[in-house]
C-alpha cells in the first residue's frame, strides 16, 4: 500500500517526529483501532486472558500469567492500559502514533504462544499495511509529494499565465474592433456629410460637369 504523505507522514514531522520514528510507526500501525468486543473474543478463545464467572472481577489465563510475571516497567504498564482500555469496551488506537509503536514494542517482547494471540489482535485490526516501510520509503514519499505538488503549482501558473494572455489578446481583439467600429462610424458620418453638401443639393440637376464636380469635391474632402 502507498503512503499518504498528506494523511500519514506530515502531521507527524509537523510535531517534531523524526522519519525513523515516523517509518517505525508506519511499520507497526494497524489499519483500524482495536475493538473491544473482538479483542475480548479472541483473548478468550486462545485462553490469554480468561474471566471468573462469579468473580468477575478476576482474570486468568496466559496473558495474566505474564503479566503477573513481569517487573514494573513499560511493558507491563502498556499490557495493563491494553486491558484495561478493552474489559472497559473502549478500543485501542494501535492506528495512531505512539500505540502502534507501544503495541508492537510489547508484541515483540511476548513469548511465542502470547505473540500468536497478538497477531490475532492485529489482523482483527486490519493486520499491517505498510509493513515493511524502511526510513528512506518516508523520505522518499515526502519527496515524491513535494515533486508533484512543486508540478501541480508549475502547471496552475502556466494555466493562470496562459489565461492572463488570452485575456489580454481578447481585450486587444475588442479594442481593435473598437477602433474599427469607430472608423467606420467617423467614415459613414464623413460620407454623408460630404454626400449632403456636394452630391444632395444636385439630385434634380442633370448636368454632368456639376456631377463630376460635386464627385471630385467629396473626393478632395475626404479625410483618412
Amino acid at each position: 500500500m502507498s503512503i499518504n504523505y498528506l494523511g500519514e507522514i506530515k502531521p507527524l514531522e509537523d510535531q517534531g517526529i523524526s522519519f525513523a520514528n515516523i517509518a517505525a510507526h508506519l511499520n507497526s500501525k494497524t489499519a483500524y483501532s482495536m475493538q473491544p468486543e473482538e479483542c475480548k473474543y479472541i483473548l478468550q478463545d486462545n485462553a490469554a486472558v480468561l474471566l471468573d464467572p462469579v468473580f468477575v472481577d478476576q482474570r486468568s489465563g496466559s496473558l495474566i500469567e505474564y503479566y503477573q510475571s513481569l517487573e514494573a516497567g513499560d511493558a507491563k504498564s502498556l499490557i495493563a492500559f491494553y486491558l484495561g482500555r478493552i474489559y472497559a469496551d473502549q478500543s485501542v488506537a494501535t492506528d495512531q502514533y505512539p500505540r502502534s509503536i507501544q503495541f508492537a514494542s510489547v508484541e515483540a517482547s511476548l513469548p511465542a504462544d502470547l505473540q500468536a494471540v497478538s497477531a490475532k489482535l492485529v489482523e482483527s485490526a486490519g493486520g499491517r499495511p505498510h509493513s515493511g516501510v524502511t526510513e528512506q520509503d518516508v523520505i522518499d514519499a515526502k519527496a515524491a509529494w513535494e515533486q508533484a505538488e512543486a508540478d501541480r503549482i508549475a502547471e496552475q501558473e502556466a494555466k493562470e499565465e496562459a489565461e492572463r494572455i488570452a485575456r489580454q489578446e481578447k481585450l486587444a481583439e475588442q479594442e481593435r474592433q473598437r477602433q474599427i467600429d469607430e472608423t467606420l462610424q467617423d467614415n459613414d458620418a464623413q460620407f454623408w456629410s460630404l454626400y449632403n453638401q456636394h452630391i444632395a443639393v444636385l439630385k434634380d440637376d442633370r448636368e454632368v460637369d456639376g456631377w463630376q464636380a460635386a464627385i471630385q469635391s467629396m473626393a478632395d474632402g475626404w479625410v483618412e
